[in-house]
């Protein structure tokens, strides 16, 4: 059987039942392609229904006013952050010059004085500066002295008692 549209496109000699055969595959082919775009088409409609319902948010917010707003607050955090971190730095700076190290000692300035009424105090900072102070008590009254101690040191002598309140002060 012979087509005059088959031979029209140069294709008349093939036979009709091949014809036959690719029109069903066609079809089956075309049935199978509409099942995958229904397929995918609900596929876009729930993802699409999730999208609404990230952004639409409570009470009329946006997901993208949450967004930003949570920018805002992550860029207020880091600047009370950097605040913060410079605020420790010179409280640490200030710490240095605090008297941090302490060293005690009781003792019996006079033999028949008891009760260990005499005693030295040495105040150090993070750099081993600062002060010692002896105040000796006496029957006739009460004394105190003070040195100064730079770099763990003192330029004057120092007693027995001196020397081990600011020994105790510097193991601290």
């Amino acid at each position: 059987m012979q087509s005059n549209i088959l031979n029209m496109l140069g294709i008349g000699d093939i036979d009709p039942a091949i014809w036959v055969i690719i029109s069903v595959l066609s079809l089956i082919l075309m049935i199978i392609l509409m099942v995958i775009c229904i397929k995918n088409n609900k596929k876009i409609k729930a993802l699409s229904g999730r999208i609404d319902d990230l952004t639409s948010g409570k009470g009329g917010e946006s997901l993208e006013e949450e967004l930003d707003q949570i920018i805002e607050d992550n860029r207020n955090l880091l600047k009370e952050s950097a605040k913060n971190s410079k605020d420790i730095e010179e409280i640490f700076d200030r710490l240095r010059s605090v008297y941090q190290k302490m060293g005690i000692v009781r003792y019996d300035a006079y033999e028949q004085l008891g009760g260990e009424m005499s005693a030295v105090v040495v105040l150090l900072d993070e750099e081993d500066n600062g002060v010692l102070i002896n105040n000796v008590y006496s029957t006739e009254g009460g004394y105190v002295y003070t040195r100064e101690i730079e770099n763990g040191k003192c330029k004057h002598e120092l007693g027995e008692e001196e020397k081990e309140a600011l020994t105790k002060a510097l193991n601290k």
